[in-house]
């Protein structure tokens, strides 16, 4: 028999842009009455037959084809299902709406339905709400006569009891799991050849307690867990900062391969990932996930990574019944592109190499698939979600709940139909072994990786006594060269048996080369890397020492790649122990007095500085680094004082500053100077300032860095002209509308810059708009109305932003200046909005990619200021360089003219409040132990500890204001989405 495939489209899990009708947002508490549906519904042959004919265009490889096979009224919007051992298919389907936590949680709206195949020919013909009330219910798996579906907070176990087809008992068997109603939360389970229920659940936050009634674990990261089928023996299996995980599925030796949704940012990246047990997955700009959990290596490694396309089902190909290649084949949905990709795993030491190959190409970009399952013959069935999802991925406010779901399937030509026959997946048998002895011959096993890594998690499971032969064997394996996958293992291995047993005698052999204990010391730094700051680690001091004294060999001019790897675990060892810098202190001292420090070093002062300015050590390295002979070493000073959470400020800092500043000012120097806030630096950075010979950028930047700004007589003509020059490099813009707003300015003045009200982009008006509060007589305020109702980009704030700044002037001036140019601009939206589609034709027949290129290079749009693509433009929002691969020329056009449709998810805009009464407006770069990393529209980075938070507010608008389009001619703007479009 020939294979089919069986696909179902899953949620998007990921940033999309659906290009849709402008509906309104959900709004109350009701599920739709379009979504209602009697608990069976059974089709007609007349019906089944009209199914067959609903083809989505689209691409397979030669001798497959697409069959739709269940579509409405049978489902709504599919979104992960299981197959039971009677061939039916059970999916949680959506309604349609898009509501938050509590929402659901008052009314739930979704289901899981059971579509049956009751005359066998490969279309489903009967559809069942088998249990209504879910939540959002993902996923699924059938044991022993009942369906386990993952549906926040946690998993049901849902049994129909009397045969009607609908479940009459239900119960959560583990739950604990927060969640959002934006679809990164708990997806699955699926059942694990070992008999285990594995589950995926996103970056929200978890409380899970055991059915014993003690807390497995509490935290923010994101994870894969299992428990047995009765709820009990929950455990964490992987835990990390990416996004999203969305599925796993298990090789035949049992190994746990997923996908994973952000596990990298700026630029994004979804991947496929080996999950190892107990491995924490960083993400740098999330630490604060796995702040305090215990880590071995800084870096967990990653399969596959595919960039931005929102990876949302995957499956293994168990039957071995799909060509070609090689048998393990995993089958990856991507929401954001249409597809299914077909990875072919071969093997690469204890784990995988990833080749990736296209399989099905689908082009209607209402369609989202967001899961992919085997049927029992080898056939791929995928769910389509339709486009009614907004709020996760996409966080859109364009829902489109009238795109409805199906369930393909891709199938051989004149294959017969999956009920006919069906394939059982290979035998599974975990190793077990007999004794000490087999445990050691697999780990001295060099020839058979996967054998080694069998032996290392044995040690765990089995191990009891105290053989100090496996601390040997491991010791010994720590010389080699062990892919990343078999280090880990090894080294957790090794730090199993330090726990278990202290009494272990190790010594490296002296006939080892140079290379191989270079790698061994670095394995060992490792291991006591995951005791670092734990309540039960050695003193700090030994650590940091053992950590440290490797690198005496710095000064090699033939460093071995081995030490460059020691070399990161040291300084894995250093962020992680934050009394290194009084501990490294007479180091430090050392290394300064050469006048040439090579690059070692300097790593590791920078590393024990990161964020801890405040220590009284800290103050004195840095202050030693200012007065250095080396450059490199007074860069590192800068940078520290650039990136600073908190103004600190050191007396002994002040001179060292002040003679750079007279020999030679930087960008990054007078980011330092500003951060300290000193009036010291006020009177050279003003004459700086004045320096007509200077770059702009400097001038503007030394004005920008004094405690008390002052624009005056030539210093303010030169910040009004840069604003006022559409020649300006945008960034110069944006600090120059920055500067007017925040200094103080005489009436004259204010006149004067009135009228750029009238003729500055969006993001510039955003900046502006606090000098609206400041005229203190109506006649000044009136003039700054009658500009800003001259603005072509007005409608790029909401009403009650304007409303609010002149709220302190005559009500006549809002009501009768501004509000009428405001609705005028709505206006104008509303008929751009159905525009849309004829504008995506112009693109596509007119549009000129290179001199888009020169549009996006020039400054035009303002998109270079925040968007990078390649090494152009700057990373404050998503990375472009691959955008036309997941965007069509109609999803770039809503982006640009209505940007609030689509907020990227990591780069939403957050308002944020200290306790110092002040306030930040940007996109989080990072959350780390320590605090946020918020950078703003014009660029600048700030640090805010997390005690100084007082609140932190998600806005629902983008940080990209509306009415770019507005600064650019219908030719440019086509040419720009034409170039865009082609970056692939």
């Amino acid at each position: 028999m020939k294979p089919s495939l069986l696909l179902i489209a899953m949620l998007p899990f990921s940033v999309i842009s659906l290009t849709a009708a402008d509906l309104p947002p959900d709004k109350g508490n009701e599920i739709p009455e379009s979504s209602k549906r009697p608990v069976v519904v059974t089709l007609t042959k007349s019906q089944v037959s009209d199914l067959k004919s609903q083809l989505p265009k689209a691409d397979l490889p030669k001798g497959f084809e697409l069959q739709t096979v269940a579509a409405p009224p049978l489902v709504t919007h599919p979104i992960m299902g299981s197959l039971d051992d009677r061939g039916r298919l059970f999916v949680g389907d959506a309604v349609g709406v898009n509501w938050n936590k509590q929402q659901l949680e008052a009314n739930p709206p979704n289901r899981v339905l059971m579509l049956e195949d009751t005359d066998g020919d490969g279309f489903y013909d009967k559809s069942t709400i088998f249990a209504d009330k879910m939540t959002f219910p993902q996923g699924g798996c059938w044991l022993d006569g009942s369906l386990y579906v993952c549906s926040p907070p946690g998993i049901w176990k849902l049994t129909d009891t009397d045969g009607d087809g609908v479940a009459d008992k239900r119960e959560q068997i583990v739950t604990g799991f927060e969640y959002t109603g934006n679809a990164a939360d708990v997806h699955g389970p699926w059942l694990h050849p070992n008999g285990r229920l594995y589950w995926c659940h996103g970056r929200k936050g978890h409380k899970v307690v055991g059915k014993e009634g003690t807390v497995v674990h509490e935290g923010l990261a994101s994870g894969i867990w299992s428990c047995k089928p009765d709820g009990s023996d929950v455990r964490w299996h992987s835990l990390g900062c990416g996004d999203n995980p969305v599925k796993v599925d298990f090789t035949p030796e049992g190994e746990i391969i997923g996908v994973e949704n952000l596990y990298y940012t700026a630029p994004r990246g979804d991947t496929i990932v080996h999950w190892q047990e107990r491995g924490v997955y960083e993400r740098s700009d999330q630490l604060k996930a796995i702040e305090g959990m215990r880590r071995a290596v800084e870096h967990m490694p990653v399969m596959h990574n595919f960039g931005h396309v929102a990876v949302s089902g995957c499956c293994f190909s168990k039957s071995g019944a799909l060509p070609p290649g090689n048998p393990l084949q995993l089958f990856v949905t991507h929401f954001n592109t249409q597809r299914i990709v077909r990875m072919e795993l071969t093997p690469e030491g204890a784990t995988y190499k990833a080749a990736e190959n296209e399989f099905l190409q689908l082009h209607d970009p209402d369609i989202h698939l967001t899961d992919v399952l085997e049927d029992a013959d080898g056939s791929l069935l995928a769910l389509n979600t339709g486009g009614w999802f907004r709020i996760g991925c996409p966080a859109s406010l364009m829902a489109k709940p009238d795109a409805l779901g199906a369930v393909y399937r891709v199938k051989r030509k004149a294959a017969a139909n999956p009920t006919t026959a069906r394939r059982s997946a290979p035998a599974y048998h975990e190793w077990e072994p007999s004794g000490d002895a087999e445990i050691l011959a697999r780990l001295k096993d060099k020839a058979n990786p996967k054998a080694r890594l069998e032996a290392c998690r044995a040690l765990r499971l089995y191990w009891k006594g105290g053989n100090n032969d496996f601390f040997v064997a491991l010791h010994d394996m720590f010389t080699e060269p062990l892919d990343p996958i078999l280090e880990y293992a090894a080294i957790m291995a090794f730090v199993d048996q330090e726990i278990a047993h202290q009494g272990y005698k190790v010594s490296s052999n002296p006939a080892l080369s140079d290379s191989e204990r270079d790698l061994q010391e670095k394995r060992m730094i490792l291991v006591q890397s995951y005791f670092a700051g734990t309540p039960d680690a050695a003193q700090p001091e030994k650590e940091l020492e053992r950590a440290t004294a490797f690198l005496k060999k710095a000064g090699e001019k033939d460093a071995a790649v081995a030490y460059q790897q020691a070399l990161g675990a040291c300084l894995f060892v250093i962020s992680r122990v934050r009394e290194a810098p009084g501990v490294l202190r007479p180091a430090f001292d050392e290394w300064l007095k050469t006048t040439s420090l090579d690059s070692a070093r300097l790593q590791i002062i920078e590393a024990s500085l990161s964020g801890r300015l405040g220590s009284p050590a800290s103050q004195q390295t840095l202050a030693a680094l200012l007065t250095s002979a080396s450059s490199s070493a007074q860069q590192v000073a800068l940078r520290q004082l650039a990136a600073q959470s908190s103004t600190v400020v050191n007396d002994s800092w002040l001179p060292p500053l002040e003679k750079m500043l007279d020999e030679a000012p930087t960008h990054l120097l007078l980011d330092a100077i500003k951060k300290l806030k000193s009036p010291r630096f006020d009177e050279k950075l003003q004459a700086l300032a004045s320096e007509k010979r200077r770059p702009l950028s400097i001038r503007l930047k030394a004005l920008d860095s004094m405690k008390g700004v002052k624009l005056v007589g030539d210093s303010f003509v030169m910040v009004k002209g840069v604003l006022g020059d559409a020649t300006s490099s945008p960034a110069a813009r944006i600090q120059a509308a920055t500067m007017l707003a925040s200094a103080p300015l005489d009436k004259e003045q204010q006149l004067a810059i009135a009228p750029l009200f009238a003729s500055v982009g969006p993001v510039e008006l955003d900046k502006l708009l606090p000098l609206l509060r400041k005229p203190k007589d109506t006649d000044t305020a009136r003039v700054f109305a009658m500009e800003l109702a001259k603005s072509p980009v007005i409608a790029s704030q909401q009403e009650s932003v304007y409303r609010t700044a002149l709220s302190s002037q005559p009500p006549d001036i809002f009501e009768n200046i501004v509000r009428p140019s405001i609705h005028n601009a709505d206006a104008a939206n509303e008929a751009k909005r159905r525009q849309l589609g004829p504008l995506a034709e112009k693109v596509v027949a007119h549009g000129d990619a290179a001199a888009g290129l020169a549009v996006f290079e020039s400054g035009k749009g303002s998109c270079i200021a925040c968007h990078q693509i390649g090494s152009k433009g700057r990373p404050i929002g998503p990375n472009l360089s691959k955008i036309g691969a997941i965007r069509t020329e109609r999803d770039l056009l809503e982006s640009i003219l209505f940007p609030n449709n689509t907020l990227a998810r990591d780069y939403e805009a957050h308002v944020i409040e200290t306790a110092d009464g002040q306030s930040s407006m940007g996109v989080i770069k990072s959350h780390t132990a320590e605090g946020l990393l918020v950078v703003d529209v014009a660029g600048q980075e700030k640090n805010i500890p997390h005690g100084q938070i007082v609140s932190d507010t998600q806005l629902t608008t983008s940080l990209m204001p509306m009415g770019l389009d507005q600064t650019l001619p219908e030719k440019e703007l086509c040419d720009l989405v034409a170039y865009l479009r082609s970056l692939k």
